[in-house]
């Protein structure tokens, strides 16, 4: 009961984390940042503001809602193909591996959040849009002037001017308007919209056919040799279908992403380097909770941490028991083809490579 209390309160505190991570985001997010000084004769400052494209309800509901009730959902399905297992073990499973992707979505969007809300904060880096909002006081145009060497609005040199001189009551809009870089819409779709489509390739298999050579000629019970079968009966192109499927998240980032640009709320360099904070923190968290899909092992997750992987076991120097292991099985079958099928028979998830046909079974 001991150990079921801990990793239930072990659980509760992953949740714990990432939800103060997001708060902190949501705080930065809701700070006056810094405010760059501008020129009031910046083209590039000057686009008209229209509203979004994509709301910020929308984006939360395309990053986060849907890909959290398609993991739900997918994984709950899964109960029905276990066969040959517990009514215990197949809820365990299940449970584990719905809260490891739902906390890899969420702790990969709180981080974005966080660094994205923080970078905005520190750059203050005027929207294409900021002249249509600030609604200057050309009149005391003299009176901000900060840098350059202008010193009115019809000065052959341009002049740098302060974010007090504008006449927008709205300070909340104010703020957001010197909020450019880097695109929050871009890193936070791309961050769930990658997770989401790296989880769809690892639940559906789908993966780059390889060649293992690892696999050694097999011998038949007559005792002649054969070589191993070819390398397109030991893997296949996946269905397109699926391939659509897993990808339809990226569509829908990229839709994100360029709508940002088409509502002039972003230059070009905001929205891509928006995507590219995303895409790693997707991908960094789909990798810190999942097998690798590189070489389709389907949706395993790994294996939840123990005492083996304790700050202090390395300073006991005790032996570790089969318990703390986990004691988890997997057992390699030979499928018809040659190729070898990796089965598990309990316990934490931890992954094993192939390496011959003959190869039974292997204890981690």
């Amino acid at each position: 009961m001991a150990i079921t209390r801990r990793v239930f309160f072990s659980y509760i505190l992953d949740w714990v984390v990432v939800a103060a991570v997001a708060a902190a985001g949501g705080v930065l997010n809701y700070i006056s940042g810094f405010h760059r000084p501008f020129s009031l004769t910046d083209v590039s400052i000057a686009y008209p503001n229209h509203p979004d494209i994509v709301s910020i309800p929308v984006v939360v509901i395309i990053a986060l809602v849907v890909p959290a009730a398609a993991i739900a959902v997918l994984n709950l399905s899964a109960v029905l193909v276990f066969h040959g297992r517990t009514e215990k073990h197949r809820f365990r499973r299940v449970m584990w591996e719905i809260h490891v992707g739902l906390l890899g979505l969420c702790a990969g969007l709180a981080v974005t959040l966080f660094v994205t809300s923080g970078l905005k904060d520190v750059v203050g880096k005027p929207r294409p849009n900021l002249l249509s909002r600030c609604s200057a006081d050309l009149s005391q145009i003299p009176q901000y002037i900060v840098g350059g060497f202008g010193d009115s609005l019809n000065s052959e040199a341009e002049s740098l001017v302060t974010s007090a001189i504008c006449k927008q009551s709205d300070k909340r809009l104010l703020d957001d308007s010197f909020a450019a870089f880097p695109s929050g819409h871009s890193s936070f779709s791309c961050a769930g919209l990658v997770y989401f489509s790296l989880w769809l390739c690892a639940r559906f298999s789908l993966g780059i056919p390889y060649l293992d050579l690892s696999l050694e000629p097999t011998r038949q019970q007559n005792g002649k040799r054969n070589m191993t079968a070819s390398a397109r009966d030991k893997q296949a192109a996946p269905p397109v279908w699926q391939i659509a499927l897993a990808l339809t998240p990226i569509a829908a980032a990229l839709f994100v992403c360029s709508s940002r640009y088409a509502d002039f709320h972003h230059a070009g360099f905001d929205i891509i380097s928006g995507a590219v904070i995303g895409t790693v923190f997707g991908w960094a968290s789909f990798r810190t909770y999942h097998l690798p899909i590189r070489r389709s092992y389907g949706s395993l997750a790994w294996g939840q941490r123990n005492r083996r992987h304790a700050f202090i076991r390395a300073m006991e120097g005790s032996e570790i028991s089969d318990e703390e292991r986990g004691g988890t099985n997997y057992e390699l079958n030979v499928l018809d083809t040659g190729a070898p099928e990796r089965v598990l028979t309990g316990g934490s998830g931890h992954p094993i490579l192939p390496q011959s046909n003959n190869q039974a079974i292997e204890t981690v």
